[in-house]
């Protein structure tokens, strides 16, 4: 009878190993070794409100430059800018994309003709 509780016992241990490890995976599925470039924007209201972080996708050839803009700190509240952009190496995207700029009229993220705008207006659109 001890033999096999301690089985089912080993087992339950076991799922909830598996459960723990592929929750983890999923948290950290955007790594340090991804991100181009982070900054903290000022807001209306509040000084460093908005987040812009820029960050890489792996595909089959290259990468997808992406952007999100965290609205506050430690909430899942943010604006999901979507794909900016394609480099080939992450080296690439850091120089395109590695540049944010908070000014007035939005944010600007990598400059000249790579540059990605997301005007103010629709940046505090959220209020």
């Amino acid at each position: 009878m001890k033999i096999k509780r301690l089985a089912v016992l080993a087992f339950a241990t076991l799922i909830a190993f598996c459960i723990g490890w592929v929750v983890a995976a999923m948290h950290f599925s955007r790594r340090v070794d991804r991100i181009v470039a982070m900054s903290w924007g000022d807001g209306t209201y509040r000084p460093a409100f908005y987040g812009a972080e820029v960050y890489l996708v792996p595909l089959d050839s290259g990468y997808s430059v992406r952007a999100l803009v965290h609205i506050g700190r430690a909430n899942d509240l943010a604006h999901d800018c979507g794909e900016i952009g394609r480099a080939q190496s992450d080296t690439e995207a850091v120089a395109r994309w590695g540049v944010i700029a908070w000014h007035e009229d939005g944010l600007h993220i990598g400059s000249g003709t790579n540059e990605f705008f997301f005007e103010r207006a629709k940046l505090e659109h959220h209020r």
